[in-house]
């Protein structure tokens, strides 16, 4: 492939490079920072196209590395920085650009998969840093980052180089050292043994370390000493004068500055690694850092750790018309997937890891978008969420993955108010359910866990106390109470009456209780939690799922829409006429998926929300928003017209609307809604401004002065709802107890797509074409006609499956 074929979303700052699978930025000035991370969900951080960023292990919070000052001017400061400096002429530079800004000759950076590489050219050196976490077992005593540094004299003259690192410690309480600095700031202490900076405290064994591959000719540990008064990262003092301080800091603010020499004969390359990471077992430093001064070892690290993000995603790739939708469903998407898996909404360029946490119904719904890829992942992250649950069947709202402390999150803020989420625990079943159908694991329905208040049980009675949590709090009209939020946490409506319900959960609830039923129909005694109740289980389920529909169809059908909610005195919201939120877009996608609406009201619904909502950038949430602070709404109507939840686009809900429209078998309204939102198809980059490789949490909505640009980009469901939506209705490849579906809702202009999908042990290499307008299909696994549009779980140990579908 030419490097012109393999270059995707092109804008002014960049493109996907498809061959390498790789993002390019070309210019360093981007129009917020564009992030990477790096780590796979235990020691890791994250890291800017210009080196801004930081690591934590495990726990941004509790175990914070490095600093980073949010909102900051200058921005994206600081991060992992190497400087440069000639010691001929005095002149000094970063190749990462940041912190030092000076002109370069020519720039790149390339983000990959958990690593970042940033090359650059100034005054006849070439410099290249790449950045990634050694992949590790979970119990690594030593767990690290390297920074591989390479620096290479192009000119005809020989060079003296002296190279400076910079990395600002942080005391591992990020809390602590951000607001309690009479404190931080005398506890913290660093000094350099053995060519390593080691960071510790007097009470606590934890210690951070910085070295480096080779021999330094001097260090400095003291951010003052580097830096120098009445200055700044771009104009340090160690690297202006080129001498480091050479001494400990026994308070204050410690760094990572090791000093070395470099002189490069002509189109000599010198290579030097940096190591940096955190331990309480300080004695196994110097073995951790001798590993990595071999080249060798530095290498497998690197090459071990694309092997494994290879593996995880060769499991899902489609070959479509759609270039974009090749790389985001064979690349991107899947990564971002990932990285939701391992962070939640926890730590991103917008979220700085100390107060949020990890979100229980996040993470129950990040499962949706790796329950094909990594499985046993997903069922580890179910399992580590269902112990966040009560007795009583609600769950905490967030917890933090160090110390297990869960919490109600925002709803602590109104003590007065319910502190639970009407949507949180019923995430975790649709969840579950997804999951068997992956894997087939009905045992795991018998795995015994426990609840935050005492006491354990199955997973599938935890199942039933979530079910039971929400049939215990109904409103007047039969809808589940809308707690503190349900899944829109600023709507907050519930201030304690018991009037607030939620038509919106309602919906939820019908399709978790269809998913339930689905599940007891097939458990045929796998499971021994159900074994002998499974027919009467199953039709409990579809009981409740028809006494929810037809309480919503009841009370909430507006004549052409349904309405989102009921008040804390009892009174409609989204319904016509209003002056504010006459419309919202989430209960019409859930009236199709919860099987709520007729075939009538769920396309109606959709016209409605299509009409009223969908916009070039996406559909928003609501309309018209609010214009000004209302109290019986609270949260939404703090945002300005336009904004987040207040008529912005938030896409986490955009791909509703793609599932519901496959649903109907609309395959065009459901492709426009997915390149609607599409990041690699946004190349207006100074409008949309975030990273155009992975979904925004947001994007300013059409009565916003900044219609179209994104904000909070990364750590959102908007990645595993996307995933679903394309590769499960759009591609229409799912998984169901029988087998594997195979059902697309494809737009009319394609002739076809093939796709591997790897699925209990089987990779299915499928084939699609279009013979009509229709979405009739006609299925030949391996060469013999098949009946329906459900390829047959095959005999155990077949390697591969041959699918054929056509579209009449």
């Amino acid at each position: 492939m030419s490097e012109e074929a393999a270059a995707i979303g092109v804008n002014p700052y960049g493109y996907f490079d498809e061959a390498a699978r790789e993002y390019v930025i070309t210019r360093p000035d981007t129009p917020t920072p564009w992030i990477n991370y790096i780590g796979e969900g235990r020691y890791g951080g994250i890291v800017s196209n210009t080196g801004g960023g930081y690591s934590f292990d495990r726990d941004p919070r509790n175990r914070r590395v490095t600093r980073y000052r949010y909102n900051a001017i200058p921005a994206d400061q600081p991060g992992r920085y190497v400087y440069l400096r000639d010691q001929e002429t005095g002149e000094y530079w970063s190749p990462t650009w940041q912190p030092v800004r000076r002109d370069l000759d020519a720039y790149e950076c390339r983000h990959g998969t958990a690593y970042t590489r940033i090359a650059s050219t100034y005054r006849g050196i070439e410099a290249e840093i790449t950045y990634f976490v050694p992949p590790s077992p979970a119990d690594e005593p030593v767990p690290c980052e390297l920074w591989i540094l390479r620096v290479r004299n192009t000119g005809t003259a020989p060079r003296r180089l002296r190279a400076f690192s910079y990395a600002e410690f942080s005391f591992f309480d990020a809390h602590n050292d951000m607001v309690n600095l009479d404190w931080a700031q005398h506890i913290v202490f660093s000094s350099c043994e053995d060519d390593v900076i080691r960071v510790r405290t007097k009470f606590n064994p934890l210690v951070y370390f910085f070295g480096s591959s080779e021999s330094p000719v001097g260090y400095t540990c003291d951010r003052e000493d580097f830096v120098g008064r009445s200055r700044d990262l771009s104009d340090p003092i160690v690297v202006e004068t080129g001498e480091p301080s050479n001494a400990p800091s026994p308070r204050g603010n410690s760094v990572g500055s090791l000093t070395h020499e470099m002189d490069l004969a002509p189109g000599e390359e010198r290579r030097m690694v940096y190591v940096m990471g955190a331990t309480e077992r300080p004695a196994e430093i110097a073995r951790t850092v001798a590993r990595f001064k071999n080249p060798a070892e530095v290498d497998a690290a690197l090459a071990g750790l694309r092997e494994d993000w290879d593996a995880y995603l060769s499991r899902f790739t489609v070959e479509t018309p759609d270039a974009d939708t090749n790389a985001m469903l064979n690349f991107w998407n899947p990564v971002q997937c990932r990285t939701t898996l391992y962070w939640s909404r926890f730590v991103s360029g917008y979220e700085t890891g100390m107060g949020r946490g990890m979100g229980t119904r996040d993470s129950g719904q990040d499962t949706l978008g790796t329950m094909h890829t990594v499985p046993d992942h997903a069922r580890r992250m179910l399992t580590r969420i269902w112990e966040m649950q009560f007795t009583d069947g609600h769950t905490w709202h967030q917890f933090f993955p160090l110390t297990g402390e869960g919490g109600p999150g925002l709803a602590a803020e109104y003590p007065e108010w319910p502190q639970w989420f009407s949507d949180d625990h019923l995430w975790l079943v649709i969840a579950v359910c997804a999951y068997l159908r992956e894997t087939g694991d009905f045992a795991y329905l018998d795995q015994r866990l426990p609840f935050v208040d005492g006491g354990e049980e199955t997973v599938w009675v935890h199942i039933l106390r979530a079910v039971e949590f929400t049939l215990a709090n109904l409103g007047p009209h039969g809808l589940p109470r809308s707690g503190f939020s349900d899944w829109n946490d600023t709507l907050n409506v519930d201030h304690g009456s018991g009037k607030a319900e939620s038509v919106w959960t309602g919906t939820q609830f019908c399709r978790a209780m269809l998913d339930l039923a689905d599940i007891c129909r097939h458990a045929d005694r796998k499971s021994e939690a159900l074994a002998g109740i499974e027919a009467e289980a199953a039709a409990r389920f579809v009981r409740l799922h028809a006494e929810m529909a037809a309480a919503i169809n009841g009370c909430a059908w507006d004549g052409a829409w349904y309405a989102r909610s009921f008040d804390d005195e009892g009174l409609p919201i989204g319904v016509s006429g209003a002056a504010h939120h006459a419309i919202d877009l989430i209960p019409q996608s859930w009236s199709v998926i919860g099987e709520v609406a007729t075939r009538e009201r769920g396309e109606q619904a959709m016209r409605s929300a299509d009409e009223k909502l969908n916009t070039k950038f996406g559909l928003a949430l609501l309309w018209p928003p609010y214009d000004g602070f209302d109290p019986r709404i609270c949260g939404t109507s703090t945002f300005v017209p336009g904004a987040k939840e207040n008529g912005g686009i938030f896409c986490h809900s955009n791909p509703w609307s793609m599932v519901a429209a496959a649903m109907l078998g609309w395959g065009d309204e459901a492709y426009r809604y997915y390149r609607q939102i599409l990041p690699l198809a946004r190349t207006d980059s100074d409008v949309y401004k975030v990273e155009p490789y992975v979904y925004p949490q947001n994007i300013c909505g059409p009565a916003h002065p900044s219609f179209g640009m994104a904000r909070n980009a990364w750590l959102t469901g908007a990645a595993a709802w996307t995933c679903v939506a394309a590769t499960q209705w759009i591609l229409g490849i799912r998984p169901t107890f029988e087998g594997l579906r195979v059902a697309p809702a494809m737009p009319l202009h394609w002739p076809g797509f093939k796709a591997h999908r790897e699925f209990r042990g089987t990779a299915y290499e499928i084939s699609v074409s279009r013979e009509g307008q229709g979405n009739g299909v006609s299925l030949m696994v391996d060469g013999v006609a098949v009946p329906g549009d459900t390829v047959p779980l095959p005999t155990p140990g077949t390697a591969v499956v041959r699918v054929e579908v056509v579209l009449r």
